[in-house]
């Protein structure tokens, strides 16, 4: 029989391309591009491409493990693992209640699966937890935090198609696939708008794949974003450059904003920032002028410190030049499987108490709920915390914690003092070789797929996204290989609520807001299929599921009227620029000399900046050849110039050293970098007992970092990228 290719989502990456899939005698073999994908067009990168070898690779778990006494490992049916699972978890929540019992849900819990997020929530409702934990407070939290001290514009930020002029601070979408420019083949939707006029403005220590496209790069030091960005917005509103009607119409703060700024004059951003004064002037004055537009940030700057400050003057700026969409403008990315909305030309009032310090507390570090999730980086101390309430079941899935948290000798301490830690993985992970239970799970081929989840990034941030109403559906393609025993990850809360005797309610997920449709309850004796659960979250979506599903290669399903309806009236929602708390952040800044982390760390006089690799994402794929291609670690860069002064080449063994702990890393000359930096992938290496691995494994850099030290206090994000740091050759015992 001849093979046949099949459409599906790519579900590696958040991008969610549609792409084809080769299928012979029932097994996936190659993956390519759809072009005739009316929004991807044939792109496809090097992920999706092995997407395919994953399915049959001897990586792959295919049947769940039980930790023994000894710390090996044995297969377990999974249902008698549930079974041994529920019972634990019964004499948990008996004994000590429901928040002993925690979730942890990683980037691939969305990617791979859209309805595993909704099954989640409904379990930790259903037995009364609030302990549920994401990878978004360990990322970026300050864009929702941000967003809640802010306010929210009522429509969306100027679309890419429409912008003159977009600014990255510290966002490589031509590797990262997010972050400004869209993640539907970015490199030639790059090119074509700036063919077309477009003026991009990086903001990176690295001149990186796109920083290398710019019409304007500034090759920033790392950790001073926020005077960047203050310094812009003095030049802006000192020279009259702001939009001065939608500020008097939608706007309060601004004069507290513009002395909170008066410091950042361009002299000294040039001396703290370390460019020229011109260049910040320059800066600013392009992006006020230019005509619409929008900046954006990424994860480096977001991991360096301030957050939140970060993202609250990234909207000060955008909203202070009028970057949001207005009455009667076009929606480019309305809802498709998401609920339908009216974007209005109005501002939603700031929602302070519910940006963070509120909700479940935590009981270190004075951490609470915040906008973004509860504080991830706080989880391990949590756990470690004797008490009444101190966590003693972590369930992770989509995720790989040992890996992935900040300060990873703690998280590795945490796990290990659980007393139950069940890893829901598709391979023996970092996390999996630490796990009492591993829960062997399905590959994205082999279940039903969605692209519900691009549609969250549209609504995520200014940036993110797709560029239309695009919507596509995906039955499974091929089953388990034969003798599997795996399956969906929602199917595992699913099958421990059963046993536990609980009833999980699911509801439509909404990106926008509250949701307005009722939840409803999963028949907790037949189970549901994945799609049957499908159609259940994406109830009352404006194009609906079956719908979808009659367009195996996706398709665009416009919205005549998507367009930005006039303010309501009386409406008296401002969006405000001069927050008290953050106002009081930046006049900290201002106050701080430059040079002052320098002088703080005279013996780590270098510092550790995080990059991204397009042939993984995060701690996925790293041990697959087809997909590292031969660079089997993750290299630590650095100035050629550098390298030269320490006495080393590229391929030797560095020890990188922080006030934390050391780490052994493969250096590697990048002429792109500023000099004193070192730029490596997080996420990857394991346990300190595999570091004469790493030419194989890589290292991981999130054991530099202490999460109880220079953290931030709304969201209990430690500093994981622009770290302290000394470098040495590596001892010869470690070759």
């Amino acid at each position: 029989m001849a093979s046949v290719w099949k459409n599906t989502i790519c579900r590696v990456c958040h991008a969610g391309c549609g792409v084809l899939v080769e299928v012979d005698e029932g097994r996936p073999v190659s993956v390519k591009g759809d072009v005739n994908n009316p929004l991807y067009k044939g792109f496809c990168c090097i992920k999706g491409q092995n997407m395919a070898a994953v399915w049959g690779s001897e990586k792959r778990l295919l049947h769940s493990q039980k930790r023994q006494p000894d710390g090996s490992y044995v297969d377990i049916p999974v249902e008698q693992a549930m079974d041994e699972i529920a019972q634990q978890l019964r004499s948990t929540l008996e004994t000590r209640g429901p928040r002993a019992v925690a979730t942890y849900s990683g980037t691939m819990a969305t990617n791979a699966g859209a309805a595993n997020g909704a099954v989640t929530s409904a379990f930790l409702k259903a037995i009364r937890s609030r302990m549920g934990f994401n990878s978004n407070t360990i990322d970026q939290p300050g864009k929702m935090v941000a967003a809640a001290l802010f306010g929210n514009w009522m429509a969306p930020p100027t679309p890419f198609d429409k912008a003159k002029v977009l600014m990255l601070v510290g966002c490589n979408p031509l590797v990262a696939m997010s972050g400004g420019v869209p993640h539907t083949n970015p490199g030639r939707t790059l090119t074509d708008a700036m063919t077309a006029g477009l003026k991009l403005i990086v903001v990176d220590p690295r001149r990186s794949e796109t920083a290398r496209r710019a019409t304007l790069h500034l090759q920033t030091k790392p950790g001073e974003d926020v005077a960047l960005l203050a310094g812009m917005l003095r030049v802006i509103l000192t020279e009259a450059l702001a939009d001065d009607e939608f500020l008097s119409e939608h706007v309060e703060g601004l004069d507290a904003l513009r002395a909170a700024v008066e410091p950042f004059t361009p002299d000294v951003v040039s001396a703290r920032v370390d460019i020229s004064a011109d260049d910040v002037v320059s800066a600013a004055r392009t992006f006020a002028s230019q005509g619409p537009g929008v900046a954006v940030a990424g994860t480096g700057p977001n991991m360096s410190g301030n957050t939140t400050l970060l993202e609250y003057l990234l909207r000060c700026l955008n909203t202070v030049c009028g970057r949001w969409q207005r009455a009667g403008e076009a929606i480019a990315e309305p809802a498709c499987l998401g609920q339908p909305s009216q974007p209005k030309a109005q501002a939603a009032a700031p929602m302070a108490q519910y940006a963070y310090g509120f909700g479940e507390r935590m009981r270190v570090r004075d951490l609470a709920n915040t906008a973004a999730g509860m504080p991830t980086a706080a989880l391990a101390e949590e756990i470690l915390l004797p008490g009444e309430e101190q966590v003693r079941v972590l369930i992770s899935h989509g995720g790989n914690p040992v890996a992935a948290w900040p300060d990873q000798l703690t998280t590795l301490a945490a796990m290990k003092d659980l007393d139950m830690l069940v890893q829901i993985d598709t391979t023996m992970s970092a996390t999996a070789r630490v796990a009492d239970y591993v829960i062997a799970v399905k590959h994205a081929l082999e279940m039903p797929g969605m692209t519900l989840t691009q549609e969250y990034l549209s609504a995520y941030a200014a940036g993110f996204g797709t560029t239309a109403p695009y919507a596509q559906y995906s039955p499974a393609l091929v089953e388990p290989p034969e003798g599997a025993d795996v399956i969906d990850d929602w199917e595992f809360f699913y099958g421990i609520a059963q046993r536990l005797g609980v009833q999980l309610t699911v509801k439509p997920v909404s990106f926008t807001g509250t949701v307005r449709i009722a939840g409803q309850a999963m028949d907790m004796v037949d189970k549901p299929s994945t799609d049957e659960l499908f159609d259940m979250v994406t109830k009352g979506s404006r194009i609906s599921l079956d719908e979808v599903r009659k367009h195996p290669a996706g398709a665009i399903f416009p919205d005549p009227n998507a367009i930005v309806a006039e303010k309501d009236e009386g409406w008296t929602g401002r969006l405000d620029l001069g927050n008290d708390v953050m106002m009081s952040d930046l006049t900290e800044v201002a106050g701080t000399m430059p040079g002052a982390d320098e002088a703080e760390h005279p013996d780590h006089p270098y510092r550790l900046i995080s990059r991204r690799q397009m042939n993984v994402l995060n701690s996925v794929g790293r041990e697959e050849p087809g997909q590292t291609r031969g660079v089997t670690t993750n290299p630590a860069y650095m100035h050629p110039d550098d390298l030269h002064t320490l006495g080393l080449a590229n391929g030797d063994l560095a020890e990188i050293r922080s006030v934390r702990a050391t780490i052994l890393a493969v250096v590697a000359s990048d002429r792109h970098l500023r000099r004193g930096l070192i730029s490596m992938s997080h996420s990857w290496g394991d346990g300190p007992e595999r570091d004469g691995e790493v030419r194989t494994i890589g290292a991981n850099t999130g054991r530099l970092t202490a999460v109880d030290v220079d953290y931030e206090r709304y969201t209990g994000l430690p500093r994981m990228s622009n770290i302290p740091v000394a470098v040495h050759r590596a001892s010869e015992s470690h070759e």
